[in-house]
């Protein structure tokens, strides 16, 4: 006899005498309820370890526009004053042959003229590139109500940021 037993009760595989087995239904319960967290915890682990991969293989310049995109934005919509964000202190502009080095100030008032006499219907970039110590460059075709023009242009790294210290306008 058990010392946790009462008098009189005998002890059979894991039931008590005089006591009822536990239902059967409640194991099956705990079982079930079991699953669904494993399955749950599953689907979660799955979908985490989906999303970790797929944010890795994007680049991550293309999650978030940087100066290069918002040039060639500019350029898009012939927007001087978004592209004078990025003009560098002296910039040099050709413009249809003629190439001049501007001050921030004086290049913002040419591209601002350049664009008004030439409205931008287009601008498809042809090519892009990284030039030495993380400069950029870019070409492209740039259609307007005023002729079509080859434009390039150049980003220059200096400290953490790129300025823009060259923009050309070709005739074509």
């Amino acid at each position: 006899m058990n010392k946790f037993m009462k008098e009189g009760e005998e002890k059979r595989g894991t039931i008590l005498r005089g006591q009822q087995a536990p239902a059967a239904g409640l194991n099956a319960a705990r079982r079930n309820w079991m699953r669904k967290c494993m399955y749950i915890l599953g689907v979660l682990l799955l979908g985490g370890i989906v999303t970790v991969f797929s944010l890795s293989a994007r680049p991550l310049k293309s999650l978030a526009g940087g100066p290069f995109e918002d040039v060639v934005g500019a350029i898009k919509q012939g927007d001087a004053g978004n592209l004078s964000r990025y003009l560098d202190n002296t910039v040099e502009i050709n413009i249809a042959g003629r190439s001049s080095s501007y001050s921030k100030a004086q290049a913002e008032i040419i591209l601002k003229d350049f664009f008004s006499k030439n409205q931008v219907k287009s601008f498809e970039l042809l090519h892009q590139g990284e030039a030495g110590g993380g400069s950029r460059y870019g070409i492209g075709n740039m259609v307007t109500g005023g002729g079509n023009f080859r434009t390039s242009f150049f980003l220059q790294k200096k400290g953490n940021s790129l300025v823009l210290n060259e923009l050309r306008f070709e005739s074509k």
